[in-house]
């Protein structure tokens, strides 16, 4: 069978739109490359099994290409890729998930290979395979007379700045990432990878690394290319970048590069970026305060300094202090990430973060349980303390990730660990609620102001959970 068109599917879930970015990029390379490609992008949508059967035949692929999520998602592509497969076409997973579990996505039988890591040349690759190419292609997993084989990692890695223009254009409904008439954000791939290995993060997974390739930072110049090409295609109202991805600003000299850029662009852009308090600096926050940055994230997540070393994460808290104060001196909105139920934690571990979240200024605490994520050192660490039990069927890792079971590998009770939770948390997403309010007043985002009112963290999640809860 000759493979030319390739349809890729982003199953996603019900709850939230937005921009499947791996794919869109991928599709833009193979596109180059003389494929037929589509795009169907199934996020914020209900979807049947009908329908995708209708929106598989309509464009009639020889290979559907699924970007995949560890968590809820994993049943809509589980669903997408048995109709593929009963209509005969090859099917090919890629993102996080098959990456960091080759094996048991390819135990599925309707999955034929997985992408591991980053998908460009992987992809094109395993498609010269399918096409006679006697190259056994790098950076997969395939069935070969079903037994599976997984490839070693590509020894080469896309030059972000020189890859095509991700094919925006072939989102049929892109106006469903902007809900709002005026002031919408949009999503853009600033970034690959990441320079770093915090426990509980995808990141620290060994095939993560080596197939996804070293951290790159993708320049302002190009950044405001896409963002330009975006508006282009809609009517819709974008005035701001959401830049930040997994890392961002690593270091005062990439930021200096990247502030001057968007200096000389002349344009008059807001974005909110990423970043971690043992890379921010006082000077950064004021570079970044005039190049058009109205919001950051950065990491802490303890004021345990154990667990900060656990970690890798060598943070001077005292500095910390300084450079958020700083970042909100500059009127930068800032989202400061914790976590409760690291390895180990002890109560008074627990109340040193709550004592650090009260010292520190911020307009978000963004405080997160611990849930177990496949492949990462904390995972492993509730699997060998039986904290978790080992899924052993796609469909067990619907419920993991960022949404989902909790596994407590603290030295405190659950009830106990449960309760700091909850009473914390509810505490600081309510002061987060009047903060965020209080900035779009002040930015004149009225419609994403009363839209808050609807759709805040605590009704997304309340009907999320219920929705997955219930399959």
């Amino acid at each position: 069978m000759n493979h030319k068109r390739i349809l890729f599917i982003a199953p996603a879930t019900e709850f939230g739109a937005y921009p499947p970015l791996g794919i869109l990029s991928v599709a833009s390379y193979i596109r180059e490359k003389g494929y037929e490609v589509g795009i169907i992008d199934y996020s914020g949508l209900k979807i049947s099994k009908e329908q995708i059967k209708q929106d598989i035949s309509n464009f009639n692929p020889d290979l559907v290409a699924l970007g995949v999520l560890t968590g809820p998602g994993l049943t809509r592509a589980i669903m997408v890729s048995d109709i593929a497969k009963s209509l005969g076409k090859t099917v090919v997973w890629g993102g996080p998930h098959p990456t960091i579990l080759p094996n048991l996505t390819l135990s599925h039988p309707s999955i034929d290979a997985v992408i591991m890591g980053e998908g460009e040349y992987a992809l094109e690759e395993y498609l010269g395979y399918l096409n006679g190419s006697k190259k056994e292609p790098k950076g997969i997993g395939l069935k070969i007379n079903n037994k599976i084989k997984i490839t070693p990692p590509q020894d080469r890695f896309v030059d972000i700045e020189k890859k095509p223009m991700p094919a925006w254009e072939l989102i049929k409904d892109i106006d469903k990432y902007f809900p709002y008439s005026r002031h919408n954000f949009v999503l853009l791939e600033a970034n690959r990878g990441c320079p770093y290995r915090c426990g509980f993060c995808h990141h620290a997974n060994n095939d993560v690394k080596e197939y996804g390739g070293k951290f790159r930072n993708l320049s302002a110049v190009k950044l405001i290319e896409q963002f330009d090409y975006v508006r282009s295609l809609t009517k819709k109202h974008i005035s701001r970048m959401d830049i930040g991805g997994d890392m961002h600003l690593t270091n005062e000299a990439f930021t200096e590069k990247f502030v001057k850029e968007m200096l000389d662009s002349g344009r008059k852009i807001g974005w909110h970026t990423v970043s971690r308090f043992d890379c921010m600096t006082e000077k950064m926050a004021d570079m970044i305060a005039k190049a058009g940055c109205e919001g950051i994230m950065l990491g802490c997540e303890s004021g345990s300094p154990r667990i900060q070393k656990m970690l890798g994460k060598r943070i001077d808290l005292e500095k910390a202090k300084k450079v958020a104060k700083r970042i909100r001196d500059n009127g930068i909105m800032l989202t400061i990430t914790y976590m409760m139920g690291h390895p180990d934690e002890t109560l008074e571990e627990i109340k040193m973060t709550k004592k650090f979240m009260k010292e520190i200024p911020a307009d978000q605490n963004l405080l997160q349980i611990y849930r177990p994520f496949p492949g990462t050192p904390y995972f492993n660490l509730s699997i060998q303390q039986k904290k978790t039990k080992l899924p052993s069927t796609l469909k067990d890792y619907v419920t993991f990730g960022v949404l989902g079971h909790h596994a407590n590998i603290s030295k405190v009770s659950s009830a106990v660990l449960l309760r700091e939770f909850y009473r914390t948390n509810a505490y600081e997403q309510t002061r987060y609620f009047i903060n965020q309010q209080r900035f779009f007043l002040k930015k004149q985002m009225y419609h994403q102001f009363l839209d808050l009112f609807k759709n805040n963290k605590f009704t997304f999640k309340i009907k999320e959970m219920l929705t997955v809860s219930a399959k």
